[in-house]
């Protein structure tokens, strides 16, 4: 497996495709979706010319930091319910998508984020990246718009074990370690 140095990590191919395809992929075979909008940066030009070239809609952000880009596309995104996902989990699936509205369709809260328990990612050989308390993030969540205020948004957690969602893609052994998961 070998990646160009100074990739743009969404780029960066599992078995072969950009991870940021994979994720497209499972979310235009969930058939849920009535648009899926890349959120693209200055860091990104390579990321948003992949995604005009396969008919995905974007919208560019200041690439300033996480927080301040997701507040950009939830006003732009207003007054629909967003499913954020990042690109760096090539395990994602149509499956594990629908599993997450079936689960989510009757949301009222601003927001719900996916997290999974410390113990599962770890047993299946990932790193976690963010953990608080006994839960790692996933990077997954749907945000309703119109109940997102100015502020800090009140979110609730759904845990899901699933090693589809466990993996954030962040060093070579990860992208390593998606290779092997990927079947």
């Amino acid at each position: 497996m070998r990646q160009k140095a100074g990739a743009e990590k969404p780029l960066l191919k599992v078995d072969g495709v950009a991870m940021i395809e994979l994720v497209i992929s499972a979310l235009r075979s969930s058939e849920k979706f009535d648009r899926i909008v890349g959120t693209v940066s200055p860091n990104t030009p390579k990321t948003c010319k992949l995604l005009k070239s396969k008919g995905i809609e974007t919208i560019k952000t200041a690439g300033q930091g996480y927080s301040q880009d997701l507040s950009c596309l939830l006003s732009i995104l207003k007054p629909h319910k967003v499913l954020v996902v990042p690109a760096d989990i090539p395990l994602l699936n149509s499956q594990i998508v629908n599993e997450i509205f079936s689960t989510t369709s009757y949301m009222q809260e601003p927001a719900i984020s996916i997290v999974l328990e410390r113990g599962f990612v770890e047993g299946i050989g990932v790193k976690p990246s963010i953990v608080f308390d006994q839960y790692c993030i996933s990077g997954i969540t749907i945000f309703n718009t119109m109940a997102v205020g100015p502020g800090l948004v009140q979110e609730r957690y759904l845990v899901m074990n699933r090693k589809e969602i466990a993996l954030n893609v962040n060093t070579k052994e990860e992208l390593e370690l998606a290779e092997k998961l990927l079947v």
